[in-house]
C-alpha cells in the first residue's frame, strides 16, 4: 500500500511540475494560427529592449553574487575561526529573511533610502541599482550563509589557518590557504 501511494505521489510531483511547462511551450509556439513555429522567440529575442533588460538583469545577478560571496565568506570564516560563540545569533540575522516577508523588506529598504533619507539610494538610477542589489542579496542570504558554513564545517579550518600563517608568519596569505602551494609550485612566487 505504501509503494502506491509513493507512486502516486511521484506521480502527482511530475505532473504538477511538467504540465505547465508543456502548456507554456504549446502556447509560444502558436503565434501563427494553426501552425507550430518560433516567431514568437524569434521577435522576442531580436527586440534590442529585450537584450537590454535581459542584460541588465545578468549583470545584477553577477553583481549580487559578488558581493554576497564578499559579505558571507568572510563572515562565516571569522564567525568559524575567531567567534564561536557568536554563531547562533549570527545565524539568527541571516534567517530572518526567511521570516521577514519579502515585500516588509522592501518597503522598509525604500523608506529607508528614499530621496528625502540621509542615503538616498531611490534618487538615481545607480542608487536603485545599488538598492536592488542589497535586496537580492538579502533574500538570499540564508542560502549563501548555510552553505558556507556547511562547507567550513566539513574542514578544519583552524589547523588550515595556522599552516597557512606558518608559511607566511606575516598573514598576508592565510586566506589562500597552503592547499594552493602543495599543487605547484607556480601558484606562489614563494617557494615551496
Amino acid at each position: 500500500m505504501r509503494k502506491i501511494w509513493a507512486w502516486g505521489a511521484l506521480l502527482f510531483g511530475i505532473l504538477y511540475f511538467t504540465l505547465p511547462l508543456v502548456g507554456m511551450t504549446n502556447f509560444s509556439l502558436k503565434m501563427r494560427r494553426g501552425e507550430y513555429s518560433f516567431d514568437a522567440y524569434a521577435k522576442v529575442f531580436g527586440d534590442p529592449r529585450f537584450q537590454e533588460t535581459f542584460t541588465y538583469s545578468v549583470a545584477q545577478a553577477l553583481f549580487t553574487i559578488v558581493f554576497g560571496i564578499l559579505l558571507v565568506v568572510p563572515t562565516a570564516y571569522w564567525v568559524r575561526l575567531k567567534l564561536p560563540r557568536l554563531r547562533p545569533y549570527i545565524e539568527f540575522v541571516t534567517l530572518l529573511p526567511l521570516v521577514i516577508p519579502a515585500i516588509v523588506i522592501v518597503f522598509g529598504y525604500i523608506r529607508l533610502y528614499n530621496t528625502s533619507s540621509w542615503l538616498p539610494l531611490t534618487g538615481s538610477a545607480f542608487g536603485t541599482d545599488i538598492l536592488l542589489m542589497f535586496g537580492y542579496a538579502t533574500l538570499a542570504l540564508p542560502y549563501m550563509y548555510r552553505a558556507v558554513d556547511t562547507g567550513l564545517r566539513t574542514i578544519d579550518v583552524a589547523t588550515l589557518t595556522e599552516a597557512a600563517q606558518s608559511r607566511e608568519p606575516d598573514g598576508q596569505r592565510s586566506w589562500r590557504g597552503s592547499s594552493c602551494r602543495t599543487r605547484s609550485s607556480q601558484c606562489s612566487p614563494a617557494p615551496s
